[in-house]
């Protein structure tokens, strides 16, 4: 069955690059630009390969969580975008399915482009790091330094927190899919109804009825969103501390967050976010 995902996907890029570049380079080249005016204490003189370490895991993960945050903050008026700006009909009027248009949004919009700033993170990890240690102990602590024992010890932690982003995404899905589809059909009321209409009903099931499973399902979800790219925070802690294989450490994390993918808990979610989904191409098959 012929696609026209990569077609659809170059189209995000051409119309949202400067935006997207925007989001995933100012942060480090900010931070660089103020770090020679500003002050660094209290980085410990010892283990300065776990400190830039560190430093370069901390700024992969940050400009990854900004681009997924600006993406969340995007995705439900891109629901309505073509609507608004009547090139639905240019769309409608191609061999591709109208779920094609909407899954190659997600895509690049909540995978994608935060999987490339996470890279741009990762790139800018260390030099980041580099400055860091100058500043606190002069440019000579920079050689002393072991690099070579730095990137290998981050080379398995960039792949987990990579293969992370597939999970992560797929847990995300039912809150975008649901906020899509709300602004779709709703406008731009959608997603403060469902937001503020959701938080209501599960505080009076909670508080007035006693029914306190949507409050766990939420608390359960936010707990795997918050795992997908770590699954297992206090186990990495050790592994950095002992002389634990990262390599196998890190298979073991990945395997046990894919097995959270086969559950009833995921299913329900899975469940919500393909009636979202449906919604959403619905709307867009039908021409606004």
């Amino acid at each position: 069955m012929q696609t026209h995902l990569p077609t659809l996907l170059l189209r995000e890029w051409m119309q949202h690059k400067r935006g997207w570049l925007i989001a995933a380079l100012t942060p480090p080249l900010l931070f660089l630009a103020m770090l020679p005016i500003g002050s660094v204490q209290g980085l410990p003189d010892k283990h300065r390969e776990l400190v830039a370490l560190i430093i370069v895991m901390i700024s992969t993960v940050a400009i990854y969580g900004i681009c997924l945050l600006v993406a969340l903050f995007q995705l439900p008026g891109l629901a309505r975008r073509d609507t608004q700006d009547r090139s639905i009909e240019f769309w409608l009027s191609l061999p591709g399915r109208p779920s094609e248009s909407v899954a190659a949004t997600v895509l690049a919009h909540a995978w994608l482009v935060p999987l490339g700033g996470a890279v741009i993170g990762m790139l800018f990890g260390v030099p980041i790091a580099m400055s860091v240690v100058a500043k606190q102990d002069g440019f000579g602590a920079i050689t002393a330094v072991n690099w070579s024992e730095v990137m290998s010890a981050a080379a398995p932690l960039l792949v987990r927190a990579f293969a992370g982003t597939v999970p992560m995404l797929l847990w995300l899905s039912p809150l975008i899919f649901v906020l899509m589809a709300a602004s779709a059909w709703l406008k731009r009321l959608g997603v403060p109804l469902v937001l503020v209409g959701s938080l209501i009903a599960v505080l009076v099931l909670d508080k007035i009825y006693g029914i306190s499973w949507p409050v766990d399902a939420l608390q359960a979800w936010n707990l795997q969103v918050n795992t997908a790219m770590v699954h297992n925070p206090p186990g990495l802690q050790e592994a950095l501390m002992s002389d634990v294989n990262l390599w196998a450490w890190v298979a073991k994390d990945f395997g046990e967050a894919l097995l959270e993918l086969v559950s009833l808990q995921f299913l329900g979610w899975a469940a919500l976010a393909a009636a979202g989904f449906a919604l959403v191409v619905m709307k867009r098959s039908r021409g606004g």
